[in-house]
């Protein structure tokens, strides 16, 4: 069977898993971009999505795709689009990706991290805001 690398933004289901034992790992960017790209040159790259991204009442999931894409091309230099998504003839499903010896689900999903400066003045608030006096005497300060 030939090799082939799945790819789905966030979402993943009990039926992309093989019975029994699987591995799981977290690739960084630099293998994550390797992967695709080698995927890509060998025609064996195929995102799958849990929604059905042609379907019309499906536009903020499309739209949710596009930004996803557009980050991971500005941030991590890894080129998916959209039409990456669908076939000849309609979106590929999630249940398309099937994890075995030589298929692989690659599921992207975001966090968010904090500037070391931002995160102190994020916990500052929170920190005001657990003792309320403190935290409206503060803000009569500000004024």
């Amino acid at each position: 069977m030939q090799s082939r690398l799945y790819v789905s933004f966030w979402d993943i289901e009990l039926s992309n898993l093989p019975v029994g034992s699987f591995r799981r790992r977290v690739l960084s960017t630099a293998e994550a971009r390797s992967a695709i790209r080698s995927a890509r040159a060998s025609g064996t790259l195929l995102c799958v999505a849990k929604e059905d991204l042609g379907a019309p009442y499906c536009e903020e999931a499309r739209e949710r795709h596009r930004e996803l894409c557009a980050a991971l091309r500005e941030y991590g230099d890894i080129e998916i689009e959209l039409k990456d998504s669908f076939g000849e003839a309609c979106a590929n499903p999630l249940c398309f990706a099937e994890v075995g010896e030589q298929q692989s689900l690659l599921v992207v999903e975001c966090h968010y991290s904090f500037d070391p400066a931002l995160r102190r003045d994020a916990t500052a608030a929170v920190d005001a805001s657990n003792r309320p006096g403190e935290a409206a005497e503060a803000r009569v300060r500000r004024l």
